[in-house]
């Protein structure tokens, strides 16, 4: 029964919770893009979020050559020359139903894996924050308990506190990581439609994962790897909830000033 309930947890924490970060993500860069779009006009969804959309369409493409894919067109971005087709970039390609499926949650891992390397380059508290968390949660017997909740939001908020020695390292990122998340957590209908396979089949593989672990006593080698990988994840999401519900907030006021 522990090996269950340990292949559960893991499932719940690594599959589900980021599952329910990235519905947040999209809705509040969908509502982000619309604001700015309603305010500034149509192309500046692609000024501010070009970064954005070139990594959405580059992850589609990246897939869809590991599945052996024939890619007929692409176009990382581009601006709509008619209103037939509103598409700010595409990647046409011949169909496979198990590469289809992984293709439409493409961008979602590119953007996140993205945004995480700026904010390692750049020397923004991503790592240290990483570290003291993992740190925090492995001495805890991996529980979250209250006393880890609460300090692990006072690790949080390092993230977002301006190293005045590196301000310009900390701007950089920080215009990156916006554009990353205006173009690129913005999935359409189709990724959502095909990405919610490749998600089903990713909770069965890693629930059958973690239970051969479990089962076969490697559980406790590579916790530490486990809880370093989800926690980044999580924080990479946090990071750019953030940032896009200030975008949003912001863009609500400019709405009604102009």
């Amino acid at each position: 029964m522990k090996h269950i309930l340990y292949a559960l947890n893991g499932t719940f924490l690594m599959l589900l919770v980021p599952a329910l970060f990235v519905l947040a993500l999209r809705q509040l860069s969908h509502e982000a893009n619309q604001k700015l779009v309603n305010t500034f006009g149509f192309n500046s969804q692609i000024i501010v979020g070009g970064l954005g959309i070139i990594v959405h369409e580059l992850s589609h493409l990246i897939v869809a050559i590991i599945f052996g894919h024939h890619i007929n067109a692409v176009s990382l971005l581009r601006i709509p020359s008619n209103t037939n087709d509103m598409s700010l970039g595409y990647v046409k390609h011949t169909c496979q139903k198990v590469g289809n499926a992984f293709i439409g949650i493409a961008p979602v891992l590119g953007c996140t894996l993205l945004i995480y390397i700026i904010m390692r380059t750049l020397n923004t508290p991503i790592s240290l924050v990483q570290n003291q968390l993992t740190t925090q949660l492995l001495s805890n017997g991996n529980a979250l308990n209250w006393n880890f909740l609460t300090h692990s939001w006072i690790y949080i908020f390092e993230l977002f506190q301006l190293n005045f020695d590196s301000i310009w390292h900390s701007i950089v990122a920080l215009l990156l990581v916006i554009s990353l998340c205006f173009g690129g957590f913005d999935l359409s209908e189709a990724d959502i439609s095909s990405g919610k396979y490749a998600f089903l089949g990713l909770i069965g593989i890693t629930f059958i994962m973690l239970l051969l672990v479990s089962f076969l006593g490697f559980h406790v080698a590579l916790l530490p790897f486990l809880v370093n990988i989800t926690v980044w994840i999580y924080l990479v999401f946090i990071i750019s909830i953030v940032i896009l519900a200030i975008i949003n907030l912001i863009m609500y006021i400019l709405n009604i000033i102009l």
